[in-house]
């Protein structure tokens, strides 16, 4: 009888795979059907904007799909830290750019998916990371998951709390 051996990391791999295309579209769809007023604020108790929140997202995407893109070629490969890691203020975007921003976010998470589902047996390389040492890149996009679920629940809590009481529901979101 045959072992299927893949099937224990395959399903892992196949999962997180969904989750980024399924979590980056579904961030798309809530920062653009929000209200072009709403993208710039920063209610009470949030850090960030809509829009700042999206920049970010786009940011981070390049940064990390430069990353899985080392790490795939070259096992052991040198990767840098993640802006956030290291520190650095990211851009103060404004509503003007959301549009170009979910476009550019959009475009770099189908590439890192096109990337991901083309790795094979790749998946367990790791990189150098200069303060965590080896990360593999199961983790790595685990994190980014992580991210993506952490910033969507956030624009969703913005929206929430910017909705005006006579406005309607967002029409098909299910988290009503």
């Amino acid at each position: 009888m045959p072992q299927y051996l893949t099937a224990v990391h395959g399903d892992r791999r196949r999962y997180l795979v969904k989750a980024l295309r399924e979590v980056g579209r579904r961030i798309t769809r809530v920062a653009s059907g929000v209200d072009h007023s709403v993208l710039d604020l920063t209610p009470e108790g949030e850090e960030r904007s809509i829009a700042q929140i999206v920049g970010d997202l786009r940011d981070a995407e390049r940064e990390d799909q430069q990353a899985l893109e080392a790490m795939l070629r070259i096992d052991g490969a040198t990767i840098a830290a993640r802006s956030s890691e290291r520190g650095i203020e990211t851009e103060q975007y404004e509503a003007d750019d959301v549009a170009e921003l979910l476009w550019d976010f959009a475009t770099l998470r189908e590439e890192t998916i096109w990337i991901l589902e083309s790795a094979g047996g790749r998946w367990r390389n790791v990189g150098i990371h200069p303060f965590r040492g080896e990360v593999e890149v199961l983790t790595w996009v685990q994190e980014i998951s992580e991210r993506d679920l952490d910033a969507m629940w956030r624009m969703q809590r913005i929206r929430d709390l910017t909705r005006r009481p006579d406005e309607p529901p967002v029409a098909g979101d299910p988290n009503l």
